[in-house]
């Protein structure tokens, strides 16, 4: 991939990514190849960075030549190293864990800079979001990805006013803040008036009876809400 990662998308729509969060790398390859025509982004997600490591990366990449390619390594420390393996692997986007410190998340991003590449700063467990943002805005990530983690979910965790504001307040500081955590077509008008950069969905497409046509689904109906903008 030779573009920025996240390049701006148009007309204020956003993107669409997929999370393939496999433990089998050719399941993760099988479904990237029947839904990469219908996704801007191809996720190779954390469980299957740490079940099959950088393999999974470059897998991905050779399958997905035309996508963005993002590794999921939630990066909590060597951040520099991390980054290198991510990119040198074919990653356009890796993510650092909000948790990190700023000398991890500073390494990383000295790395993306020098590579053309882009980190994400992965929100889940952040209690501090804004404040830490302001921190890493000063390094100079511009975006972020603001999750309802797995666990959060089972608990019956409700995506509430609360995440929508701090959604907001993010993108008013200037950051690019992509949407995940459990998102489904009937979710999506939640977050329809947030600017939100990328919407990701993993379990809603690879999990549907026809992953294929549930991305593209997805794909329509985020145009069609955005584009009403």
């Amino acid at each position: 991939m030779t573009q920025t990662a996240l390049s701006d998308k148009k007309e204020g729509i956003p993107l669409l990514q997929v999370a393939l969060d496999y433990i089998s790398l050719p399941s993760a390859i099988a479904m990237a190849v029947r839904v990469a025509p219908f996704v801007d982004i191809v996720e190779v997600g954390t469980p299957l960075c740490k079940a099959a490591g950088v393999e999974a990366v470059r897998a991905i990449r050779e399958v997905c030549p035309d996508k963005l390619v993002l590794a999921d390594f939630k990066t909590p420390d060597v951040g520099g190293l991390e980054a290198q393996l991510a990119f040198g692997n074919g990653a356009d986007m890796m993510s650092v864990i909000g948790g990190a410190p700023l000398a991890t998340v500073r390494a990383a991003f000295e790395v993306a800079q020098q590579e053309n590449k882009e980190i994400l700063m992965e929100l889940t467990g952040v209690r501090d979001i804004l404040a830490r943002a302001e921190e890493w805005r000063e390094i100079g990530v511009q975006r972020m990805v603001y999750h309802r983690g797995w666990d959060e979910e089972a608990a019956d965790r409700a995506w509430s006013d609360d995440d929508r504001s701090v959604i907001g307040r993010l993108i008013e500081m200037g950051f690019k803040v992509t949407v995940t955590g459990g998102i489904t077509v009937e979710s999506l008008p939640l977050f329809q008036d947030l600017p939100v950069s990328v919407i990701i969905a993993g379990r809603a497409i690879h999990r549907a009876d026809d992953p294929p046509a549930a991305a593209q689904r997805l794909r329509s109906e985020i145009h069609r809400l955005w584009g009403q903008q």
